[in-house]
């Protein structure tokens, strides 16, 4: 007298999950379009010869006296603070502190 209809109704449900499935799009990642453009080859500036009178690196289409005026200008060689090269070479209980938590004195 009954006809088992869930079979019947069991397929058109997959059916439908499936189309809807494909209908809806997939969530996209937005770092998918910052990683599609990645260049194969970089570009790296040719070096040219060190300053003579700073010995500073130089790039070949920087002119002669770009770093230091061709001497004119000396930088002076700031002087290590005693203290924290006792506290970033020791072992001791502040050194060990220090070391361990260099990221939160730098800030």
């Amino acid at each position: 007298m009954f006809r088992d209809q869930g079979s019947d109704n069991d397929t058109i449900e997959d059916d439908e999950e499936t189309s809807m499935s494909s209908a809806i799009p997939r969530e996209v990642d937005p770092l998918d379009f910052v990683y599609t453009n990645i260049p194969d080859t970089t570009h790296i500036l040719k070096l040219d010869a060190n300053c003579k009178h700073c010995k500073a690196k130089k790039f070949v289409s920087e002119t002669d006296g770009f770093c230091c005026r061709n001497g004119q200008i000396e930088l002076k060689q700031p002087e290590p603070i005693p203290e924290l090269m006792r506290l970033w070479s020791s072992m001791d209980a502040d050194s060990r502190h220090f070391r361990e938590n260099i990221r939160f004195f730098n800030g």
